[in-house]
């Protein structure tokens, strides 16, 4: 019986360590957006909406881009490669004051 039981339960045990291996504190894993802005355009616009949300953020070049740190692993990445300029969003935790972030490209990269 016991054996059973242990049987039984082996399915509901491998369920509960795959729901603690998400973080359900973050937002999607990544999200790419490709837009006709500039890259100067779609960082001028995230650093307009930065500052309105009093957001701090460190921007670093990269190869064809910029990225945008705000901490907490979110994380902008703003490239132009062959005449288009892409917009990847790298979620990470979530506050009531970092949430216009996930938004962001709706407004500076449609």
């Amino acid at each position: 019986m016991k054996k059973f039981v242990v049987v039984l339960s082996l399915p509901l045990l491998l369920s509960a360590c795959a729901y603690f291996q998400k973080n359900p504190d973050a937002g999607e894993p990544v999200t790419d957006t490709t837009t006709q802005r500039s890259v100067d355009d779609v960082v001028a616009c995230l650093t307009q909406l930065a500052n309105k949300h009093n957001a701090s953020f460190k921007s670093t070049a990269i190869p064809q881009g910029q990225m945008l740190d705000f901490g907490d692993s979110n994380v902008i990445k703003v490239r132009s490669d062959a005449g288009a300029t892409t917009y990847r969003f790298y979620a990470g935790k979530r506050h009531v004051s970092n949430l216009w972030i996930e938004a962001a490209a709706k407004t500076c990269a449609p």
